[in-house]
């Protein structure tokens, strides 16, 4: 991994738009609908090549994480706080197993993250992200897109593709002062182990009635959220897809 130069800092490191997968039974995701990435700052430039700035941002860190890092959005952005776990701050648990952190927001936390996908925008771009756009976000991509009908097999890759710009997002939070001191690259917290979105996909999967099982019993919106994955999913010509 390249750490990354000091230009470098002042965007996203760890951003990207989720449209272009293969979802069972045909059809694929649309791009400009879902975004996940690292937190932004408020020095950053714009990204490339995605629709900036997105509709709605769903912000899944705790308010006490924010300090003086909270980026004032445009006012035709709607945000919303949605924290999921503070068992997965970065700032604070460098050093904790990531499978225990997901099982705790697996286990104890299902009502936190559907109130999350609660809020995707089911008409324009939603941004999602945490500190690192890894765990919770990770989390939280994971059911979207298991809901939307993605293999299991490409969820998974799409959590280990943060490990590609994962150098970049811990210059940015130690430049930041948003981890502990001493921390390095190989602290667990940083880490994407398999095992880990595994144990999310393996929840929400082998739940009674499935992912749209799992999502109504934790207290998902389903009409809303079916809406959202009608705006997501599209026929290999662009049209919306039909369940």
């Amino acid at each position: 991994m390249t750490l990354s130069s000091a230009s470098d800092l002042r965007t996203f490191a760890n951003i990207r738009d989720l449209g272009g997968m293969r979802v069972a039974g045909g059809g694929i995701t649309a791009a400009n609908v879902l975004i996940r990435s690292d937190a932004p700052y408020p020095d950053d430039e714009d990204p490339v090549g995605m629709p900036w700035p997105p509709a709605t941002v769903v912000d899944l860190r705790d308010p006490t994480e924010l300090g003086r890092m909270a980026v004032t959005w445009p006012a035709n952005v709607r945000v919303v706080h949605r924290p999921v776990s503070s068992g997965a701050r970065v700032d604070r648990l460098a050093d904790t197993a990531l499978v225990d952190i997901y099982t705790a927001m697996m286990r104890t936390g299902g009502h936190r993250l559907t109130a999350a996908l609660n809020e995707f925008d089911p008409s324009g771009a939603t941004l999602v992200h945490c500190a690192a756009g890894k765990d919770r976000t990770g989390v939280i991509i994971a059911i979207a897109l298991l809901l939307a009908g993605v293999d299991e097999s490409s969820v998974i890759a799409d959590y280990h593709r943060t490990e590609d710009g994962i150098a970049g997002v811990f210059e940015r939070l130690r430049s930041r002062k948003r981890i502990p001191a001493g921390t390095t690259l190989e602290a667990p917290i940083l880490r994407t182990p398999r095992e880990a979105i595994e144990l999310v996909v393996g929840d929400v999967t082998g739940a009674r009635g499935g992912a749209w099982g799992w999502f109504e019993e934790q207290g998902g919106d389903v009409e809303r959220f079916r809406r959202w994955v009608g705006n997501f999913v599209r026929t290999e010509t662009g049209e919306a897809a039909r369940d």
